[in-house]
């Protein structure tokens, strides 16, 4: 297995400086392990979300964990894997959610990712200290082709159910409605606009 290794004894931040000098490090973090087994489970989830995609390769991911552990040295963080998580916890809503059924072509997309991102121990471990959710946000950032459709269907149900909610003066959980019933309204209003451009076209 590949062992990389970060070299804390001298800076991340400033590589001529002695680790004392430079600022903030991770403890106990000096090398990162990756595995060519849980490299090629990884690349099999890549395939299957983007299938023209190359795989990845172990340097690629040391180096981008190399980029994340600089960022975090100069107090600055994440983004690229906060935004992707925030798009995991919208997957997990959707996947919980009793009311939305989820489009059938997409379920076991939607199964197989979080079993990933749940499990913990993929690629890069969860418990690493800053680039444990680093393999979990590129393979969120992969599938998003593949779900922003579906991801961008569930928000604008949710928000069609608080606007329901706030037109019968009732709590959000007290509306009984379905992803059925969301896409007849939609469409009802899909159509309802085509009139009106109709209308404002002849005049």
């Amino acid at each position: 297995m590949p062992v990389f290794n970060f070299d804390f004894n001298r800076s991340i931040t400033r590589i001529d400086l002695p680790a004392e000098r430079s600022g903030i490090l991770i403890p106990n973090l000096t090398s990162l392990e990756l595995h060519a087994a849980e490299m090629d489970r990884f690349n099999a989830l890549v395939r299957r979300f983007a299938p023209e995609r190359p795989p990845f390769t172990l340097d690629q991911i040391a180096g981008a964990a190399r980029r994340v552990l600089r960022a975090a040295h100069q107090g600055e963080e994440s983004a690229f894997i906060k935004v992707r998580m925030r798009r995991a916890g919208e997957l997990r809503a959707a996947a919980r959610d009793r009311q939305w059924e989820r489009s059938p072509e997409r379920v076991d997309d939607v199964r197989d990712l979080l079993d990933y991102l749940d499990a913990g121990v993929g690629l890069i471990p969860n418990h690493i200290p800053v680039i444990g959710l680093l393999d979990d946000a590129i393979l969120v950032d992969v599938a998003m082709d593949r779900l922003r459709g579906e991801l961008d269907d569930y928000a604008d149900f949710c928000r069609y159910r608080i606007a329901e909610a706030a037109s019968r003066g009732v709590a959000v959980e007290a509306v009984a409605v379905d992803r059925a019933q969301w896409f007849e309204e939609r469409q009802r209003e899909h159509r309802l606009e085509q009139q009106l451009r109709r209308v404002r076209a002849t005049r």
